[in-house]
């Protein structure tokens, strides 16, 4: 019998301990590019060849049940550069929260806005270095100090509303800012999402109420600003004879709420990504109104998927011609099993401010997940 009661005993101690372990997961996602970068005093451009790593990262994540409804969630997340250039251990995602069983969850951390969960995966270029859509259209934050409201999607048949409150924290928000904040949600990103399987679509409305974004247009400065997002995708294969056809769009509306009151912007020297920019140049824009259009075909019967995208984002200013941002490209993947895949992608960006040239860009990677 006392050997009974301690084999008991060992296995549900066993049995805790492994429910209670943290997932260890991560991504590695390396590529050898061709780039044109623009030179340090001018708006032309440079070819060069680099190794980069698309925002690597590896986490850990997890839950532990507190009763039959209620449980503890966790998930902490670092950037490693594979590449080795610049420090690891960068911020990503983390938080600690509670989830309850066919409600939802609340989270505190660090955390995506649910604006940039809302794009879903149409982002075909997205991590890769400086291909992303962020780095035409704003809106792609990852923002502190906040608290996440998540309802559980399963109970509302395929919708889902996610809020977010973020503190500034007796702190501006950015340095435009004339205000210090000191209240429950200085600033507020919200979501309304919908998955429906059987006729192969997914769709977001999304919005941001001072949350800070680059503009890429003015010199990525960064701003408070208002924004409205509306994200759809269709597998045409759930309602047609063409199966791995997924067609995806967004568009979106941008506008800085604090960048009034801001200085002119003062001459800075040409970034590989931004073009040298005068003094003053930047002051005072309106907004920012952008699209992003994109497809795969997933080929039948193959390991091969082709993609295709293309981006636009159109600035005001108030003392300056509009400023369009676009970038087009396409992407093969050779995917070798659920973890791994190769791909190849050529792409160009265009920028129609004066005297700045097309970048052009060829790269070769691979992305393995763990």
């Amino acid at each position: 019998m006392k050997k009974l009661l301690l084999a008991t005993a060992i296995t549900a101690l066993t049995t805790s301990v492994v429910q209670a372990a943290p997932t260890v997961y991560g991504k590695l996602n390396v590529s050898i590019d061709s780039m044109d970068e623009f030179a340090t005093t001018k708006a032309d451009t440079n070819n060069v060849v680099k190794v980069n790593s698309n925002a690597s990262r590896f986490g850990i994540k997890g839950s532990e049940e507190l009763n039959d409804k209620l449980s503890a969630i966790y998930l902490a997340e670092w950037q490693i550069n594979v590449d080795g250039d610049g420090s690891d251990l960068g911020q990503r995602n983390r938080y600690l929260g509670l989830k309850y069983k066919d409600i939802g969850s609340v989270k505190a951390g660090k955390i995506d806005s649910p604006l940039k969960e809302a794009q879903g995966k149409i982002d075909y270029f997205n991590d890769l270095h400086v291909l992303d859509m962020g780095k035409v259209l704003a809106g792609e934050n990852r923002v502190n100090n906040v608290i996440l409201l998540e309802s559980d999607s399963s109970a509302l048949q395929g919708f889902g509303v996610n809020f977010m409150l973020q503190q500034a924290e007796n702190s501006k928000l950015d340095n435009n800012s004339a205000d210090v904040g000191d209240s429950l949600g200085d600033a507020m990103s919200a979501s309304l999402t919908y998955k429906n399987k059987d006729m192969g679509l997914s769709a977001a409305l999304a919005g941001d109420k001072n949350i800070v974004s680059t503009f890429n247009a003015a010199s990525s400065a960064k701003a408070e600003a208002d924004i409205v997002r509306l994200v759809a995708s269709l597998d045409m294969a759930a309602i047609t004879s063409l199966s791995g056809l997924t067609f995806n769009a967004l568009m979106q509306s941008a506008e800085p709420t604090n960048l009034s009151t801001a200085a002119a912007a003062p001459a800075t020297a040409a970034t590989p990504t931004q073009p040298a920019v005068a003094a003053g140049a930047f002051y005072g824009f309106d907004k920012e109104d952008s699209f992003l259009l994109s497809a795969a075909y997933k080929i039948a019967q193959t390991p091969w998927t082709v993609k295709a995208q293309y981006q636009q984002s159109q600035t005001s200013f108030d003392n300056k011609d509009d400023v369009t941002l676009s970038q087009f490209g396409g992407m093969l993947d050779y995917t070798f099993n659920a973890k791994t895949r190769a791909y190849g992608y050529l792409a160009q960006q265009q920028d129609d401010r004066k005297n700045v040239d097309d970048r052009n860009y060829f790269g070769l990677g691979m992305e393995y997940n763990f």
